[in-house]
């Protein structure tokens, strides 16, 4: 009896130790199977990138912070590159809009937004993400941005596998954290009331825009001013234009590297030209 005893209280120490054991690599296992949409995305594919990001109208269109104040629809366009000989199918969104820093929508709380049915082999294509009501002047910024596809010929977005391990490598994520899609601003730095036998400089003031180069356009009474102007800004000879009012304008550009329009804004200035009697003039060279 003493013998079962013993056999019987090894046998408990034995369950027990295999119990720590297993029950903490069986809890680990449970709690490191992702659920869609909170993937361990590890993009690796390479094969479609999104090459541009910008707030555009309906049509594609780059939008400006023109008539500041005023509401209208905006949309989230996003340049797709696929480098692949197939199409790609069921395009995902997962990503965070934010308006003047408070939290517009989260595609991660609706299961994620399918985009497109199908991404074109071998080609560049733009296609509109999402659309949201957006006042202009306000700041929209994008947070974790991953979209991901299939592979499987036939598959939509009516019958897309959201599983994590059909997509977590299929994928394509914007690097950094935070991408902002807020219109450049632009605006003429300058004297307004001048004098017209004086010359003028008057210089672009920036705000936002992409990473590419500025191109500067300066434009007096419509026509192109010829100078290779920059953030330096540009000089005016008003003896050449004469008393009244003249209006200078500011095109600043961004082309991509494909040398497309990216990006671009607008501002104007109207400047009145004083014309100095000559007999003011005379007296203060005699002076």
């Amino acid at each position: 009896m003493r013998m079962n005893n013993e056999k019987s209280k090894e046998a408990i120490r034995l369950f027990t130790i295999l119990s720590v054991l297993i029950i903490p690599f069986h809890l680990i296992s449970f709690a490191s199977a992702a659920d869609w949409p909170d993937c361990e995305f590890q993009c690796r594919a390479n094969d479609v990138t999104i090459t541009d990001l910008w707030l555009g109208d309906s049509q594609g269109n780059s939008l400006s912070p023109s008539d500041q104040g005023s509401q209208k629809k905006a949309y989230i366009w996003a340049r797709f590159q696929n480098s692949a000989n197939s199409p790609r199918y069921a395009a995902i969104l997962l990503c965070d809009v934010y308006v003047n820093g408070a939290l517009d929508r989260s595609y991660y709380d609706e299961d994620g937004h399918c985009v497109l049915d199908t991404i074109p082999a071998g080609s560049e294509s733009s296609f509109s993400l999402c659309s949201f009501s957006w006042i202009s002047g306000q700041e929209v910024k994008v947070n974790r941005l991953v979209l991901s596809w299939e592979t499987a010929k036939g598959t939509d977005c009516s019958n897309a596998d959201r599983r994590c391990s059909n997509r977590n490598t299929k994928c394509y994520r914007e690097a950094g954290d935070e991408i902002d899609l807020t219109p450049p601003t632009c605006r003429i730095e300058g004297e307004s009331i001048v004098c017209e036998s004086i010359i003028s400089t008057y210089l672009p003031k920036i705000k936002g825009g992409p990473a590419y180069y500025p191109k500067f356009i300066w434009r007096v009474d419509g026509k192109d001013v010829d100078d290779e102007s920059d953030e330096d800004g540009f000089q005016v000879n008003w003896s050449t234009y004469g008393s009244g009012y003249h209006l200078i304008s500011l095109i600043v550009d961004w082309n991509d590297e494909g040398g497309r329009l990216a990006q671009s804004c607008i501002d104007n200035m109207r400047v009145l030209v004083v014309e100095v009697p000559s007999a003011a003039i005379e007296q203060k060279q005699m002076s």
